[in-house]
């Protein structure tokens, strides 16, 4: 849909002479750039980690999401030179393109608002971040559609007026607001998950709490190390048990407490480790 789109919006920039076709086809070309980028991260994560570590999908999610802001800030700076330059110099739409584009934009805002709301419910499924900004990036193509429709239409009605011919090109600068907020948007929430942290300060008490409901299970504990990435939270809780508990007894135990913790904590991977007591004895770690 995104290159059909886009051979469309290039066939009306080149059969107009419409400052806000012109915008149309930069950003749908490199709205198109950037859902090939998102398909292609999706089918790669699809796949799995192929059995090795996985802590970087997570990365590449977020990364490709990343570079769906990238893209947008370039659509953002060729719309406004644009528009700027036909500030400068105004002039009436003319061409044929310019019913090529107000059929296209009918089309095409139905379309894109019909994926935009399949993938903001794909995405509070997933907890994906990738999807989150592809129906962002649809949602602000759809409204683009609906107001480049309405500002094509305003300059053909009202063309017996002499500031009708800014009409175009400041509704170029309304689109590139719309694209940079979404922009805003993806880079806060894309650099900030790129970035390993620690768990929040509830998630932690809540581990803690499981812990000292678990506390006739084991020995000691000597320690536990947590870290999100991205939207995963992974947990490392280094445990010793009594020698004389049988192999069985600690896996039950074990399996409780992670079992626990992961189904409060959203997305997490919890890994119980065994450590060995003072005296280094087999039966301890």
């Amino acid at each position: 849909m995104a290159l059909a789109d886009t051979l469309v919006t290039f066939g009306a920039m080149a059969a107009a002479n419409s400052a806000v076709i012109l915008a149309d086809f930069c950003k749908t070309f490199l709205e198109f750039v950037a859902v090939f980028l998102s398909w292609w991260a999706i089918r790669r994560m699809a796949r799995g980690s192929g059995g090795g570590f996985d802590y970087g999908l997570g990365k590449m999610e977020h990364l490709a999401s990343l570079f769906v802001g990238v893209l947008m800030t370039a659509c953002l700076l060729v719309i406004a030179g644009n528009a700027v330059r036909n500030i400068l110099h105004p002039a009436h739409l003319a061409g044929i393109g310019i019913q090529i584009s107000i059929a296209a934009q009918l089309v095409y805002v139905v379309i894109n608002g019909v994926v935009a709301r399949r993938c903001r419910r794909a995405a509070k499924q997933e907890n994906s971040p990738l999807l989150e900004a592809q129906a962002r990036l649809h949602f602000t193509r759809a409204a683009a559609n609906a107001f480049i429709l309405l500002s094509l239409a305003a300059s053909i009605v009202l063309a017996r007026f002499w500031w009708a011919r800014y009409i175009d090109p400041a509704a170029s600068l309304v689109i590139a607001g719309s694209i940079l907020m979404a922009a805003m948007g993806i880079f806060s929430t894309s650099v900030g998950e790129l970035l390993d942290r620690t768990l929040e300060e509830e998630d932690q008490i809540l581990i803690l709490r499981e812990l000292a409901r678990h506390f006739d299970g084991y020995e000691f504990l000597h320690g536990i190390r947590s870290r999100r990435s991205g939207p995963e939270a992974y947990i490392e809780i280094l445990l010793e048990f009594a020698p004389e508990k049988k192999a069985g007894e600690i896996q039950a135990v074990a399996a409780s407490l992670r079992r626990q913790i992961e189904a409060q904590i959203r997305n997490s991977h919890v890994t119980i480790g065994l450590a060995a007591g003072p005296d280094g004895a087999p039966g301890n770690g």
